[in-house]
């Protein structure tokens, strides 16, 4: 933690607080009574933590023999996209 605030002191500042989350990566606890309740972090901080834990969680899958992939053409479907050519029937004139 770079520095904690009760939360009052973080409501008395929290403009200054999320700019130093979010531009100098500063990660601020949120603290009542001295326990911490929350803690401001960046977007990208977030997102890259989240992209972490899901490749660990796939990995685990991976080792425990317990991941369940979905086929390529599936994927497309569900984002509404076309089938890939490799996923189409072959055409006639390839079929002679």
């Amino acid at each position: 933690m770079s520095d904690a605030y009760s939360i009052k002191e973080a409501r008395d500042c929290l403009d200054d607080l999320v700019r130093r989350a979010t531009q100098h990566g500063d990660r601020i606890a949120i603290t009542d009574q001295g326990r911490t309740l929350a803690v401001l972090i960046s977007p990208q901080e977030l997102e890259d933590l989240e992209d972490e834990l899901a490749v660990a969680e796939y990995r685990l899958c991976k080792a425990n023999g317990t991941f369940v992939g979905i086929p390529h053409e599936e994927v497309r479907a569900r984002l509404g996209l076309p089938p890939s050519p490799t996923d189409l029937p072959p055409s006639p004139t390839e079929r002679t």
